[in-house]
């Protein structure tokens, strides 16, 4: 089962979140678990490091939950 979930989120981190639930690469890319991603965060999606600037709307350096999905779906 653990190694389930690794391979799980290895394939969410892998593949471009716009094509993966985002709800599911969110959680995947807070890694800290503190409700938020950060720019180090982000860097391990290649789409999410590309578009944080600009999904970055209150400019925190930080996406919110209804950031990311606001930038890469629901």
């Amino acid at each position: 089962m653990k190694a389930i979930l690794i391979l799980g989120i290895g394939l969410a981190l892998a593949t471009p979140a716009l094509a993966q639930d985002a709800g599911l690469v969110f959680a995947a890319l807070d890694a800290n678990k503190d409700g938020k991603v950060t720019q180090a965060e982000a860097q391990k999606n290649a789409a999410v490091a590309q578009m944080f600037a600009q999904a970055d709307k209150n400019k925190d350096g930080s996406l919110s939950k209804a950031e990311f999905e606001a930038a890469f779906g629901k």
